[in-house]
């Protein structure tokens, strides 16, 4: 079957084909942090001492300091890493942001709008959703760490919010693909792609060992940027392909691990299965490129329709 022979390969489109235009997991991830950021605000109540149940007040302004239950329960603490079954906090943490303003979830939700549709469009929605989630994990094991050591040699505790480690990783990778492409800081300064990344992993290593402190104020997360950044500087560099996290290749690895096993002990040489399955592999390849471009392929992916063509010409000369 030619190139154009392929369904993908038509101009004419049918009601039966896949949607043009399938729903955007930047759009989603930005919807579900809203959804997530206006429920807080229902579950927000006076923040108590433990041991008397008074009402601790902010000894700057005299208020009653507010919490919400729900950022409570989702936050990334110092225990979660020590209890098993609070590590569903590691992805929690990061769709909960700061109740007393606006600004926190803002900035995150812009930098996701801007930088996540191209990083999206260029790997892929459910493999961009898989780098999101991987990035949000690694910042959350950073930040628990992170709140751990602070408690041990200072006593503070601290929990960690925010989409942030995410939103920078995302940044980081895109940076990564187009390097020189102009951008606007803060929406006015016009800066190189790869000159803002760059700044932006400086200020955090700055931030990280104290140099720097938070705008504002704020207390910034400067270690789960880095280990966002740590996670889209290797993903570029490494190449990696995160498919393998697919719920369904997930599901399946009991039965690949099994078909492994008897493959090893009796192989057998079927060269017709083998064209079989070149060919499928084939498909999908050349599917990818028709949706993602050709830039979109792994390297194992490259080899296998190299061999598969080579297999094609070999045919038509005998």
């Amino acid at each position: 079957m030619g190139l154009y022979g392929r369904d993908y390969a038509r101009d004419d489109r049918t009601p039966w084909d896949r949607t043009e235009n399938p729903r955007s997991i930047t759009m989603t991830l930005i919807i579900i942090n809203v959804v997530v950021f206006v429920v807080q605000l229902l579950f927000i109540v006076d923040f108590t001492d433990p041991e008397t149940g008074q009402a601790i007040r902010n000894p700057t302004s005299g208020n009653i300091v507010k919490v919400s239950q729900l950022a409570e329960w989702g936050a990334v603490n110092k225990d979660t890493l020590l209890r098993p079954w609070m590590w569903w906090q590691l992805v929690t943490y990061g769709f909960l942001h700061d109740f007393q303003g606006v600004m926190h979830i803002l900035f995150n939700m812009i930098g996701l709008f801007f930088f996540g549709r191209i990083v999206e469009q260029r790997i892929g929605r459910m493999e961009f959703l898989r780098f999101y989630l991987l990035a949000i994990v690694a910042g959350g094991i950073v930040g628990a760490v992170t709140n751990y050591i602070a408690f041990q040699t200072s006593g503070v505790m601290a929990s960690t919010i925010g989409a942030s480690g995410a939103v920078v990783a995302t940044v980081i990778l895109f940076a990564c693909y187009y390097p020189n492409q102009e951008i606007y800081l803060m929406m006015v300064l016009p800066i190189k792609a790869w000159i803002a990344a760059v700044g932006f992993v400086a200020i955090d290593l700055l931030g990280a060992i104290g140099f720097v402190s938070g705008m504002g104020g704020a207390n910034v997360a400067f270690t789960v940027h880095l280990a966002g950044a740590a996670i889209a500087l290797a993903y570029y560099f490494q190449k990696w392909n995160l498919r393998w996290l697919a719920i369904e290749s997930i599901a399946d690895l009991p039965a690949t691990l099994r078909k492994r096993a008897r493959r090893a002990k009796l192989k057998i040489h079927d060269p017709d299965k083998k064209l079989a399955q070149d060919a499928e592999d084939a498909d999908r390849i050349l599917a990818k490129i028709h949706e993602f471009g050709e830039s979109s392929l792994t390297s194992s992916e490259r080899k296998t329709l190299e061999r598969y063509s080579r297999r094609q010409r070999e045919k038509r000369d005998q």
